[in-house]
């Protein structure tokens, strides 16, 4: 879906901030066939890795890989690991997933809102 040559459903500066995240992200998702949250979760971090080569993911079946479950004790679906860490689980918007990767978004919006505040005399 993320490589067929469709636009992705996402604003341009989304797409732009994706691109300029610095470092190296390998995410794995353990989701379960009849989730609802899980495929906006997926969809995510796989058009987050066709954008930024420094990020990867990876999607597991709970249901085929159940040692694993066991091992990490998962509980429930989404779960999503970065490198190796749970970082978050249930359903998470690619803007949410962004806003805790992207440290320094917060200080790129508060300058671009002070760029637009009208000046007083």
């Amino acid at each position: 879906m993320q490589t067929g040559g469709h636009p992705p459903k996402v604003e341009a500066e989304i797409i732009e901030q994706i691109r300029n995240l610095p470092g190296t992200f390998h995410f794995e998702t353990f989701i379960s066939l009849s989730c609802h949250n899980c495929p906006d979760v997926v969809q995510a971090l796989n058009l987050m890795a066709v954008i930024n080569p420094g990020i990867s993911h990876t999607m597991i079946d709970g249901a085929l890989f159940q040692d694993e479950v066991n091992i990490r004790k998962i509980m429930a679906v989404p779960t999503v690991f970065l490198n190796g860490k749970e970082f978050g689980q249930g359903r998470m918007s690619i803007e949410e997933i962004i806003a805790k990767l992207d440290t320094g978004s917060a200080a790129r919006d508060a300058e671009r809102l002070n760029a637009k505040a009208p000046t007083m005399y």
